[in-house]
């Protein structure tokens, strides 16, 4: 029985959207893989998510060290505090060894990581196989948001080294290129895909059947919007996942759709209104939906989201303030203008699990053949603990 170390990234929910596609999918390969989950979100969640994706309950151990960056909200990064948080990790030369220490009394065989550093690079130093997979990856974030820094070079260079250390580092598409990693390995989209349901959700709003549905939804990330001031265009109907939601003859609080799938809202309505965000964005390329973008500041992977799916939907931007206002008449009649896009297709998290689970099947020599130079911590003089 091969015992897998899946570490996942508390930044929202979008990590774990990703990674657990490609666990089923290894499972598929492998019947006896044995998985423990370290993570900062909440337990019951994840193994609620774990039960509705029909997959056994996972040992789960509650760590936050990949928190990603902290937000103010769910379009803005608190730079700030995430300085801090990143700072404080690498200023302790202990982190190595801490992290070594947890994979030897796990007994783990091969560790996996959305995409976290740290358990990768302790893997790679004690020669148990490990893979990375995302569609960002901190290192890159961080030197996008910070390219005038200077003295952010040492973190950045660990950071590196850290995911250059993978055996295999998947990145996903729609995303980042994750440029400059010899091992990196392109792949294509994971997301689910949506039963269409029009005539039942317009059913469930209580409107006409010919009524046309925007969506509004930011992710695992909070975002509140005031809606009690919105006038929709004729015809149109706002479902608002988010929070401080007021009702209106024009506008529903999608918490009270209950039963109802996010998929399959996406798949029902007729527009999307989202920030830049991978399954979101995945999900609609699949739909081929139409989509409004809320800019997400300087959040380095946003452009390569956009640019993704302005191939699979028709886009238009709308600011913030006329999202707030909930004026929606302009960015509506920019993508009406557009001709229509052929759904995107794709099934990243199987390319990612074949790969996987052959190169386990080689075993340890094959998988340390080549293997990369250790991570050394900071002050450790260029020493990998023992």
């Amino acid at each position: 029985m091969t015992h897998l170390l899946a570490c996942v990234s508390s930044h929202g929910w979008g990590h774990l959207a990703q990674t657990l596609p490609i666990l089923a999918a290894l499972r598929a390969r492998m019947p006896a893989l044995r998985v423990t989950v370290r993570s900062g979100l909440e337990p019951a969640m994840l193994r609620a998510r774990f039960a509705a994706a029909g997959e056994p309950e996972p040992a789960v151990i509650g760590d936050d060290t990949d928190f990603g960056f902290v937000m103010h909200d769910a379009l803005n990064v608190d730079d700030v505090r995430s300085l801090q948080r990143y700072r404080a990790l690498h200023a302790d030369a202990g982190w190595l060894g801490r992290e070594r220490a947890a994979l030897r009394a796990l007994r783990v065989d091969a560790v996996f990581s959305n995409i976290g550093y740290m358990p990768l690079a302790a893997a790679s130093s004690l020669g148990i196989p490990a893979f990375g997979a995302c569609s960002l990856n901190w290192a890159d974030v961080l030197g996008g948001l910070h390219a005038d820094r200077a003295d952010l070079a040492p973190m950045l260079r660990t950071m590196h080294a850290a995911y250059a250390s993978a055996d295999l580092l998947f990145a996903l598409e729609p995303g980042m290129p994750f440029d400059g990693f010899a091992r990196r390995v392109r792949v294509g989209p994971i997301a689910r895909r949506g039963r269409t349901r029009r005539a039942e959700l317009r059913e469930a709003l209580g409107v006409a059947p010919d009524r046309r549905v925007m969506m509004i939804a930011f992710g695992g990330l909070p975002m509140s919007l005031d809606t009690a001031g919105w006038r929709l265009a004729p015809g149109w109907t706002a479902v608002a996942l988010t929070d401080g939601v007021h009702e209106t003859d024009a506008v529903r609080d999608g918490a009270r759709l209950d039963g109802w799938p996010y998929i399959d809202l996406l798949a029902s309505c007729d527009l999307l209104v989202a920030k830049p965000g991978y399954g979101t964005f995945a999900e609609a390329g699949f739909a081929a939906r139409d989509t409004l973008v809320v800019p997400r500041g300087d959040w380095p992977e946003a452009p390569y989201l956009v640019d993704w799916l302005s191939r699979h939907a028709r886009c238009a931007p709308i600011a913030l303030a006329m999202l707030q206002a909930g004026r929606f008449e302009a960015a509506i009649a920019a993508i009406e203008s557009q001709p229509l896009r052929a759904a995107a297709d794709g099934d990243g998290a199987a390319d990612i699990a074949t790969r996987i689970a052959a190169h386990l099947a080689r075993g340890p020599q094959a998988a340390q053949a080549g293997a990369p130079a250790r991570v050394s911590p900071p002050g450790t003089g260029g020493r990998t603990p023992g």
